[in-house]
């Protein structure tokens, strides 16, 4: 179909989200580095009451800010679509490397998500989700997975309906003794990190460490 006959279906049809809209296929972002973490950042970003209360706030904005140098280069997120008002929807690419094991968290301001798993694997538990699984994550329930050993590309989408006022990123660990299990976890699995380019690419990982395996 061509642009003048797009141009001609799509007039007048406009949702409370905004009209048609198109957006080709983006590079994906790559890691930022080590430096871009500070600890004045990582206690205006990530909601940590409950952690402060109980370790106390200095103690708890350091081992935060470790944690986050630690796992910087194992983790990147980029923007498909972004929609403004409350009810905007919006899609992110999200990689996590090799055996990235993310910090149990919510994001009570966003609203319900679903989650799609694109490529690699994630374990929950017992329980490990390959390509094409889904979950589906409640606004403001806590939650953490483990990627797989070939990383894990994952598509996140929103459709609003989250609490304006309410923390974009609340970590919801429950003892500094679980974060420095995290930066353990981190410093052992860096050296296997390797970001994505394109959308799909942990496919190949996995097919290579498949075809090792086999």
């Amino acid at each position: 179909m061509s642009e003048q006959k797009l141009e001609v279906v799509t007039r007048g049809y406009v949702s409370e989200r905004g009209p048609f809209q198109l957006n080709e296929n983006p590079k994906l972002n790559q890691p930022a580095a080590e430096d871009a973490v500070t600890e004045e950042g990582t206690a205006a970003y990530f909601e940590h009451s409950a952690l402060a209360k109980k370790h106390g706030e200095q103690p708890t904005r350091e081992k935060l800010t470790e944690m986050l140098k630690a796992g910087i280069s194992g983790a990147t997120t980029t923007v498909l679509l972004m929609q403004d008002g409350p009810n905007g929807m919006s899609l992110a690419h999200v990689w996590f490397g090799a055996n990235f094991e993310l910090f149990r968290h919510s994001h009570p301001q966003y609203g319900d998500s679903v989650y799609f798993i694109l490529a690699g694997e994630i374990s929950m538990g017992r329980k490990k989700l390959g390509p094409g699984s889904t979950l589906f994550i409640p606004n403001g329930q806590p939650y953490k997975y483990t990627a797989g050993p070939a990383g894990v590309e994952i598509l996140e989408f929103r459709a609003g309906g989250g609490v304006a006022d309410a923390p974009g990123m609340r970590i919801d660990e429950l003892s500094l003794d679980a974060i420095d299990k995290l930066i353990e976890g981190y410093k052992a699995n860096q050296h296997l990190w390797e970001a994505p380019e394109n959308i799909g690419d942990v496919a190949y990982k996995q097919k290579e460490l498949d075809f090792g395996n086999a």
